[in-house]
């Protein structure tokens, strides 16, 4: 497993962050996603999942990486 962290816009509000960790664990492969409101920061922890991949997915989602 391995995990990283990415810097998304726009994230207001818990409802940001359930969208956010409710459509990354759609992606294959992702097992756990927690997100800091206050820095925007993104924490996903994957197996065999590229960080482009969960970057794009946050794209989709309305919140693009810094």
């Amino acid at each position: 497993m391995t995990q990283f962290n990415i810097n998304a816009s726009n994230i207001k509000c818990s409802g940001c962050a359930e969208n956010i960790q409710k459509g990354l664990k759609e992606l294959p492969g992702v097992e756990s996603v927690e997100v800091n409101i206050k820095s925007g920061e993104v924490s996903v922890t994957v197996n065999n999942t590229e960080q482009n991949t969960v970057k794009q997915k946050l794209n989709e989602l309305g919140y693009p990486p810094k």
